[in-house]
């Protein structure tokens, strides 16, 4: 488990920092900033200062011409980050490059070491009304101060002010992430993203379908076939009966993660744990449809054939049977050449693993679920002077974050760390496109092809080195082939044209989920254990949904309906 979380680590970290590129059009840190009560003060007459020619058209990228003092606050970990020539996390490189760009001041009303500590203190902050100037707030806290009228609407502030860059990325989810922000048609917080395409897909060994002279498997049943040969040939040669069929968690499904059924319930068009609408317009709960007591019907089916590890549900990490090459299919996303397919070529140099889309419905396409695409939300204290600025900061940070100004690089000079540039930002608020994924193994291939890296970042760099390096001597190192490997063939399908996404209608938490949500999430992975592991018969499907409803899966459904038809 501690291997899955490193490679977590710094796969969430590629993609924050760097993984979107310089020329684009992902773990989300929780970094958060926030301000106190003397900027108000500092900046009232702010405005009435700028040129009547910055008033008229303002320019995103535009220095004031006075100054403007922000205060924020900081969750950081100071004890990790070494600042190079005295500076500190109030006064260093980060927050001099945002004055020296656009005369604006920022200053740490206050910072604490951990997210629970920025939890606890920004929510006295919002219960005593001692608010800072600009502050990252979840969902729920976020209804609760627009509720309150205690920030500012910052739909004017957005439209003049932000950049193309930042336009773009939010326009790359539609409407999916703004919209969270928008109350009664404004934009009361410009909210973080959750770069998309993290789906498990199937990875399989390659190596073992050329020994039996199979094809990759395509559809749920070519998989059954697949993985019985691998299991009843010993295929990984061991001679003895410990081949596999497929890994699986016990927690069934989910996004970002690796060993969940999620492309064999796909396959019947089934998602987990999503409000969606049914055939006649209704939203609905996603497992409690169906689609899903086929899916599970077929999971027993392959569980009780023996094609999906009898152990599944008590397996501490479902890497462990990957990395011991007791198993020749794997489902997790593009990235896990990470950990824990890593491991597998590490115990065997022979391991030829090979991403696939699939298994596929019966019209030939890959249905899954998609993951939130927003859970904080950057809002600006009510009677703030200068929303302007606040977002002028956001787009002068992601010109020095995917380094668009040139200058930018020199900001990096000093520090190994990458995590410990973003975490010196004034805002550590996430924003790219949603298919960072693919965009920048579209960047790192071209290049590749045209075997020039001369315009590539350096993180993209690393990658086209990682590419040569591997080409040239396989395996050898096996992080080199992890990168490459993860990049050029697991990223290149996030934009296959089968790919088809349920998008989850709702994300948020209403009354009633506060209180009765845990009690059903738990009936309902109890119950689909035991459905697939022969506990209890396929319909008892029917009597879980009745009592989904029973227990508060009614009430929440009208209240999540109401939510999402604006009531």
């Amino acid at each position: 488990m501690k291997k899955k979380l490193a490679a977590m680590g710094l796969i969430s970290l590629t993609l924050v920092v760097s993984a979107c590129g310089n020329n684009s059009s992902n773990n989300t840190s929780n970094a958060t900033t926030n301000a106190g009560n003397k900027s108000s003060n500092n900046s009232t007459n702010q405005a009435a200062t700028n040129t009547s020619a910055d008033a008229a058209k303002p320019d995103p990228l535009g220095k004031f011409d006075q100054p403007v003092v922000l205060n924020i606050a900081k969750v950081i970990n100071t004890k990790s980050i070494t600042f190079p020539n005295g500076d500190s996390v109030d006064n260093n490189e980060f927050y001099r490059w945002i004055e020296k760009k656009l005369n604006v001041q920022v200053k740490n009303a206050w910072q604490v070491e951990t997210p629970d500590a920025y939890d606890q203190k920004i929510g006295v902050s919002i219960a005593s009304r001692d608010l800072p100037d600009a502050f990252i707030v979840n969902e729920q806290q976020l209804k609760q101060l627009v509720q309150a009228d205690l920030i500012e609407d910052l739909s004017q502030a957005y439209k003049d002010n932000a950049s193309d860059l930042i336009k773009g990325y939010y326009d790359s989810y539609g409407d999916r992430v703004l919209g969270r922000a928008t109350f009664d048609g404004k934009l009361m917080g410009l909210p973080n993203t959750s770069i998309g395409q993290q789906y498990n897909i199937m990875w399989v060994r390659q190596d073992w379908l050329d020994k039996y002279g199979l094809k990759a498997p395509t559809t749920v049943d070519e998989l059954i076939s697949v993985a019985k040969t691998f299991i009843d040939k010993d295929a990984d040669g061991k001679g003895k009966h410990d081949t596999l069929g497929i890994s699986g968690v016990p927690s069934l499904a989910g996004w970002n993660n690796y060993g969940g059924f999620d492309p064999i319930m796909g396959a019947y068009h089934a998602t987990f744990d999503q409000w969606v609408k049914d055939a006649n317009g209704n939203v609905v709960y996603s497992s409690t449809l169906p689609e899903m007591k086929a899916a599970l019907g077929k999971l027993h089916e392959m569980y009780d054939q023996g094609i999906i590890d009898k152990q599944f549900a008590i397996r501490k990490d479902a890497g462990e049977v990957v990395a011991n090459n007791q198993v020749g299919i794997a489902f997790g996303p593009w990235w896990i050449p990470y950990y824990p397919l890593n491991d597998s070529v590490k115990n065997d140099p022979k391991a030829e693993w090979k991403p696939y889309i699939a298994p596929l419905d019966g019209e030939g396409k890959f249905y899954t679920g998609d993951q939130d695409p927003t859970n904080q939300f950057l809002v600006v204290k009510k009677g703030y002077e200068h929303p302007d600025a606040v977002v002028r900061v956001l787009n002068e940070e992601y010109q020095g974050i995917r380094k668009i100004d040139p200058e930018a690089a020199q900001l990096y000079a000093d520090h190994q760390d990458v995590q410990q540039h973003w975490e010196l930002w004034p805002y550590t608020l996430q924003v790219g496109p949603e298919t960072t994924v693919y965009d920048t193994h579209v960047q790192a291939q071209d290049a590749v092809d045209a075997k020039d890296d001369s315009k590539l970042d350096s993180e993209l760099k690393g990658w086209y080195k990682d590419y040569f390096t591997n080409q040239a001597n396989p395996k050898k190192d096996v992080a080199v082939w992890a990168n490459a490997t993860a990049r050029f063939e697991g990223a290149a399908l996030m934009n296959d044209s089968k790919v088809v996404l349920s998008h989850n209608l709702f994300f948020g938490k209403t009354k009633s989920m506060q209180t009765k949500w845990s009690i059903l999430q738990k009936l309902e992975n109890e119950t689909f254990l035991k459905i697939i592991m022969g506990e209890q018969p396929l319909d008892s499907f029917d009597k879980f949904v009745d009592q989904w409803n029973m227990l508060g899966g009614k009430q929440i459904t009208k209240e999540v309906t109401d939510e999402i038809n604006g009531k």
